[in-house]
């Protein structure tokens, strides 16, 4: 009798051992600034998407992001590392961009305003127990190259090839006219009634109507957005001019060479922009055309 009632009462205990657990496990996520339901997905060749609620009081200032190639288990490795984000405490998701192949885990570690981070980890609560696999699509192929780096549409090189200078400034200077050669031309020109050329509209591709999710598409149409669009063609020439610096898709690289020689029509630098549409006349022709004569229009021979 005695055993059966030892037997009971070890049972009894066990029992609320474990719900004083789940109940100390529950106080401390909601007195504490815990993230919750954290999930995570792959949304594009080389994107995941995080999405996660916040409880009510939630007093953290921002929320630190950290990503392994393992699941993360313990805290001690949350202080080794450095998050690969910090977004601000009232932020939900955030999609993050790999560049590798391979599997991926996250957590989400709230920080308090003088720069704390409360180091909790709570499997599927703050932290993904589940990796999320970005593999190889069926149209991924090697670039051929020493080092065996493999690439894949979408993908950003670790380090993006040079571009080979095919855009110069041909910074040479121009050849000047004589006073007897100036003095005919005006002459000539004298006897024809000459029309004040009038500036063309800006011309955007149908492509860079409409945000594409990566690749050049992408930056070409974030260079457009933050200069070309608003007319600051002088940061539209920075711009475009450092994206051209590395190697681009063929066709991007017709676009963004056109829209850089847009700029420099609309900047008056007519030297420039003329041998920029005359560098891109062979993929676009017509169009070309039209805007190599507004650029001879305005043209004047340097004096």
């Amino acid at each position: 009798m005695r055993v059966w009632r030892g037997i009971f009462l070890k049972s009894v205990f066990l029992i609320l051992l474990a719900l004083s657990g789940s109940f100390l496990h529950s106080q401390t996520v909601s007195s504490r600034p815990v993230c919750t339901a954290i999930s995570a997905k792959k949304v594009g060749v080389n994107k995941i998407q995080l999405s996660w609620n916040i409880p009510s009081g939630f007093s953290a200032a921002s929320i630190a992001i950290f990503r392994s190639t393992s699941q993360i288990q313990l805290s001690s490795t949350i202080s080794a590392e450095k998050p690969i984000a910090e977004v601000p405490a009232h932020t939900t998701t955030y999609t993050d961009t790999l560049k590798h192949f391979g599997d991926y885990y996250y957590a989400l570690i709230a920080r308090d305003k003088n720069g704390t981070l409360f180091n909790m980890l709570f499997p599927t609560v703050n932290a993904t127990v589940k990796a999320v696999s970005l593999i190889p699509p069926d149209d991924f192929y090697e670039l051929p190259q020493e080092n065996d780096e493999q690439y894949v549409p979408g993908f950003l090189r670790e380090l993006p090839l040079p571009y080979l200078d095919l855009i110069s400034d041909l910074n040479i200077p121009p050849t000047r006219m004589s006073a007897k050669a100036k003095k005919q031309g005006t002459e000539l020109a004298g006897k024809y009634a000459v029309k004040k050329p009038t500036l063309l509209h800006p011309y955007i591709f149908e492509q860079d109507m409409v945000l594409s999710p990566e690749g050049d598409d992408f930056y070409l149409f974030e260079s457009l957005k933050n200069y070309f669009i608003k007319k600051d063609y002088k940061g539209s020439v920075t711009d475009l001019r450092a994206f051209l610096a590395i190697t681009r898709e063929p066709f991007v690289t017709t676009r963004a060479v056109f829209y850089l020689a847009q700029s420099q029509y609309y900047c008056k630098n007519y030297r420039k922009a003329l041998e920029l549409f005359l560098f891109v006349e062979d993929e676009l022709p017509e169009l070309s055309k039209k805007w190599i004569d507004s650029t001879l229009d305005f043209y004047q021979i340097p004096q």
